[in-house]
């Protein structure tokens, strides 16, 4: 075991469940870790705000799977999987988490959320209020593992998100030209901030564990809750998005005497966290 697992069983091992939220068929347990800390790098939304960190096309032409990221600050800048970015010739998501280094110009992988677009809205992107949706994030890591076990690339099924999105948008009734997941967002947002009103971020939150119907859907763990305290809405707006489309074809929250049932199974989830095995690829 290295120091990077063993840092992280120790982190995962400290996290304990705290009272949950509820609303409609979403469920919210918080996280909490006394080990959790602070942060020396900078996230997303706020680098783009300086101007001196900037994500383009990686060519005039460009390239679907790949953006350019240029970062002329003085600190290391978090980019999270999932993150969208608003923009240029078509609307991407980030396909893996990243640390862009002081000073680097770098190119990430990244997955067209926006299937009927390609000409230019903008040079630079912007930082989405949203993200990766749950479910097709669940798919989209698990395209993206597969890849990096079989030929070490961080690439996702494209084919796959350009559907499945096109399926939600179906569903919820949702009118995009372009087919764009940020139209699937905007066209539900009353509904989307009467299910935000519910649910709250905690004094020193390390991460929450979300489920729909009660049943898990996911999980977001970070070392700070500084992180977390920043993030918490956009990622939150994600499992919302989930909730309100099973609401919408027939899902129903959980009765009441069903609740120390759903309290056991985030436990369960969480101790199969901690059992979970960790692997570590090295890339290019």
């Amino acid at each position: 075991m290295n120091k990077i697992t063993a840092g992280i069983d120790t982190f995962v091992n400290s996290l304990r469940i705290g009272e949950a939220q509820s609303y409609r068929n979403l469920t919210v347990y918080p996280l909490y870790s006394d080990l959790s800390g602070g942060n020396g790098y900078m996230l997303l939304d706020d680098a783009l705000k300086t101007k001196k960190f900037v994500v383009t096309e990686v060519d005039e032409t460009g390239h679907v799977p790949e953006l350019k990221v240029i970062n002329n600050l003085d600190l290391d800048v978090l980019i999270l999987e999932g993150e969208e970015l608003v923009g240029a010739k078509q609307n991407r998501i980030v396909n893996v988490s990243i640390l862009v280094g002081k000073g680097r110009d770098i190119v990430v992988p990244v997955s067209c959320v926006e299937h009927g677009r390609w000409n230019y809205r903008r040079k630079a992107f912007r930082s989405g209020n949203s993200s990766l949706y749950a479910e097709l994030r669940k798919k989209n890591v698990k395209a993206v593992h597969e890849n990096l076990k079989q030929f070490s690339t961080y690439c996702a099924d494209q084919n796959e998100i350009w559907n499945d999105i096109k399926e939600k948008k179906e569903r919820l009734s949702v009118h995009s030209p372009t087919d764009a997941m940020n139209d699937i967002y905007k066209s539900n947002d009353k509904e989307l901030r009467g299910y935000e009103r519910a649910f709250c971020y905690n004094r020193d939150q390390t991460g929450f564990i979300s489920m729909i119907d009660g049943k898990v859907i996911g999980c977001d763990i970070f070392g700070s809750g500084l992180v977390l305290q920043k993030v918490y809405k956009k990622i939150l707006k994600s499992y919302i998005l989930d909730a309100l489309d099973s609401l919408l074809s027939g899902g129903k929250k959980p009765v009441e005497q069903e609740a120390r049932v759903v309290d056991q199974r985030s436990k369960r989830f969480l101790e199969n966290v901690r059992k979970a095995e960790r692997e570590v690829f090295l890339t290019g």
